[in-house]
């Protein structure tokens, strides 16, 4: 495959497995289909300032973040089951989200997410992957920081086997390990155009010089 082709692929998957999200409260109750009990739709753990520092919610909840509260439709990432964790301050620091189609656990910085493990799958096809973005700006509020590109992905999917890639500050691929769907190894560093300067193999194989 060349090697836009094959970052595109890397983009998608990348792409479909991560559905960030930065995560606060929705609470009540609902009535449990499978018999005559209430079933709570969230549940919220507070220290005794009154701040939250624990939500398990059964749908998409607000954000929590540099002491304010954003509406849930500010938020990536799915509709399933969210498992949020806060900081002393109350601020959302990561959490695990779980839908019909993947899950994820996420670690935060201060006002943008660090750290995605996630799966997603669709019929016979999977994918899993690990990614650790760009640190922002700290003092930026959640809704004035920019999309942070990805410094590092280690991945797999089951149409483009394993891969890991380092990028630079700007998110470009640097060096490129793989195991592509066909079971052939590669080792790859690409100029800041994206352009394959380096390569182990020498030559695809099969072809010549």
């Amino acid at each position: 495959m060349e090697q836009c082709d094959r970052r595109a692929a890397i983009g998608a998957a990348a792409a479909l497995l991560v559905g960030g999200t930065t995560v606060m409260a929705g609470s009540g109750t609902a009535q449990a289909e499978t018999s005559g009990e209430q079933a709570r739709k969230s549940f919220r753990v507070v220290d005794r300032r009154g701040r939250q520092r624990f939500l398990v919610s059964s749908s998409k909840p607000p954000i929590i973040s540099g002491g304010k509260t954003y509406p849930a439709d500010q938020r990536q990432g799915p509709e399933g089951t969210y498992l949020i964790f806060n900081d002393g301050d109350g601020n959302e620091k990561g959490g695990i989200v779980s839908s019909s189609v993947g899950a994820s656990i996420s670690l935060d910085y201060t006002n943008a997410q660090a750290i995605t493990l996630a799966t997603r799958w669709e019929g016979v096809h999977g994918a899993a992957m690990l990614e650790m973005k760009h640190m922002p700006d700290p003092a930026l509020p959640i809704d004035r920081v920019p999309a942070m590109p990805p410094r590092v992905q280690l991945g797999y999917s089951t149409p483009e086997g394993a891969f890991l890639v380092l990028s630079d500050s700007r998110g470009r691929p640097r060096i490129v390990l793989e195991i592509d769907g066909d079971d052939n190894p590669m080792i790859k560093v690409l100029d800041s155009e994206g352009k394959v300067v380096g390569r182990l193999p020498e030559t695809p194989d099969g072809q010549g010089p």
